[in-house]
């Protein structure tokens, strides 16, 4: 699950965004597994979901000359969002799944308990349920 601005998560949703950027990110992430999308205020819903095909963790000019077409973000945010760092990392994104209705906070603190993570957090299975429309 990871907590984006909704400026960049509606762009991944759309296809158009085909990575993430990370200051930092969980060690022993899987290639393969599930990234929710979770968009913050104003939106406070989860909007969709892709799968991570791959994780680089690079120096931040390297970033920049792979990535930065894809990423979908102007020069000066890239070098304010990277300040101080010599790497990060870039999340891959490939087989994007737009839920056909958003699911409100409002309902995944209701149903799950969830509180929006600042960065991201672990989903459980929960949130395939949610999202598959299995809980009742």
């Amino acid at each position: 699950m990871l907590s984006i601005k909704p400026e960049y998560a509606i762009k991944i949703i759309e296809g158009v965004k085909k990575v993430e950027l990370r200051r930092r990110f969980p060690p022993g992430t899987v290639t393969g597994a599930r990234l929710y999308v979770y968009a913050t205020v104003p939106l406070r819903a989860l909007i969709g979901f892709a799968t991570i095909s791959r994780i680089d963790y690079l120096p931040v000019n390297d970033i920049w000359r792979l990535y930065g077409e894809v990423a979908c973000i102007a020069r000066e945010d890239f070098d304010a969002y990277y300040r101080g760092l010599t790497s990060g990392y870039v999340i891959v994104l490939k087989d994007v799944v737009p839920l056909s209705r958003p699911i409100p906070l409002a309902v995944l603190k209701e149903e799950l308990g969830f509180t929006p993570p600042q960065s991201f957090a672990y989903a459980d299975d929960g949130f395939r349920k949610i999202v598959s429309g299995d809980l009742k």
